[in-house]
C-alpha cells in the first residue's frame, strides 16, 4: 500500500510501508455521504424526494516516523510539516487515481516515542471524486500521424505522414462512474470561422462566433466551478464574449458521448481535440 501527496508548490512524498515514512492507514478514500433533500406535506405519509448530492470527502492519514535517532526524527517531522502546509492546496495519488484536496488538519504528532513518533493527517477534499491522473485525450478532427523517414529534412524536423479524419461524428468514452466536464481545444490551421462542436443525442453545442486566425489555439473549459474560455492570441486573452449565447458547457455523459464538429467557413482549417479525467465515487 502506498499513496503520493503532491502540493501546489510540487514538492511530493510517497508513504509506503517500510522507514522514514511508514504508512499504518488511510480512511475516506471508499463511499462518502449522499445529502438528500425532501419535502413533506400536511398529513402526507412518507415525504417527497427533491435532489440529492454527495458531501465533501475527508481523508485521512495515519503512519510512524522511523529514525535512527532523536534528531533524524525532528528533520522529518519538520519536513513532513511544511509538505502538508495548510495555506497551500495539494494532490493525493492513490492507487492510480488523484483527488484534489486541502489540508484541514496539519500533521499531528503523538509523544508515545521520540525516534518512532506516530502522526495523523486530515485532508478535505471540497469535491468527492477521485479521477485519472493525467488527462485523456481524444481527437475529434485533425490529422493522425501514420509514419515518418528515418531521414529527417530538415534536420530535427523531417516530415511525417499521416491522414485527416474523415468522420465529422467522434465517438468519445467517459469510462467514469458520473458525467464529468472537458477542455474543447479548437486550433486554428488557417481561417476558420465560426468552428463549433455538437453533441449528437442531446443537441446541445458550443460554438465560437469568431473568425479564427491561423495558429490561433481557442480553449473552453466545462468543468465545474472553472468555465472559462481563453484564446492563444496576445500571449493569453479571455474569449468568452466570442461564445454563443445559446451554447452550453458540455459534460460528457457515463459511456459512449458523440460528438461532431463543424464551422461556418474552412471546415477543413479546423483541428479539434477534447481533453477530460473520468471521475469515480471511490477507490
Amino acid at each position: 500500500m502506498e499513496l503520493t501527496y503532491i502540493n501546489e508548490l510540487g514538492e511530493s512524498l510517497t508513504f509506503r510501508q517500510r522507514k522514514p515514512y511508514f504508512l499504518q492507514s488511510i480512511d475516506g478514500t471508499g463511499a462518502v455521504k449522499h445529502i438528500i433533500s425532501t419535502f413533506k406535506a400536511p398529513n402526507q405519509d412518507g415525504g417527497v424526494f427533491v435532489s440529492g448530492s454527495l458531501d465533501m470527502r475527508n481523508i485521512v492519514i495515519e503512519g510512524r516516523i522511523i529514525a535512527d535517532s532523536i534528531d533524524k526524527a525532528y528533520e522529518l517531522r519538520k519536513d513532513l510539516l511544511n509538505l502538508f502546509n495548510p495555506k497551500a492546496k495539494g494532490r493525493l495519488i492513490f492507487k492510480g487515481l488523484s483527488i484534489p484536496c486541502i489540508v484541514e488538519e496539519a500533521p499531528v504528532f503523538k509523544a508515545d516515542s521520540h525516534k518512532t513518533p506516530a502522526f495523523f493527517i486530515s485532508l478535505l477534499s471540497t469535491s468527492p471524486y477521485f479521477e485519472t491522473v493525467d488527462e485523456l485525450k481524444k481527437l475529434l478532427a485533425g490529422w493522425h500521424p501514420n509514419f515518418e523517414f528515418e531521414l529527417e529534412i530538415p534536420i530535427e524536423e523531417g516530415i511525417e505522414m499521416g491522414y485527416r479524419e474523415e468522420s465529422l461524428i467522434i465517438a468519445v468514452e467517459n469510462v467514469g462512474s458520473v458525467p464529468c466536464g472537458a477542455t474543447f481545444e479548437f486550433i486554428a490551421q488557417g481561417i476558420v470561422e465560426d468552428p463549433m462542436i455538437i453533441d449528437v443525442v442531446t443537441g446541445k453545442f458550443i460554438k465560437l462566433n469568431r473568425i479564427m486566425q491561423e495558429g490561433e489555439i481557442v480553449t473552453v473549459s466545462t468543468h465545474f466551478a472553472n468555465k472559462k474560455v481563453l484564446s492563444s492570441l496576445a500571449g493569453g486573452t479571455n474569449a468568452f464574449s466570442s461564445l454563443d449565447e445559446d451554447s452550453e458547457f458540455l459534460q460528457l455523459d457515463v459511456g459512449t458521448n458523440l460528438l461532431r464538429y463543424d464551422a461556418k467557413v474552412n471546415l477543413n482549417n479546423l483541428e479539434v481535440n477534447v481533453y477530460f479525467r473520468p471521475q469515480y465515487l471511490g477507490v
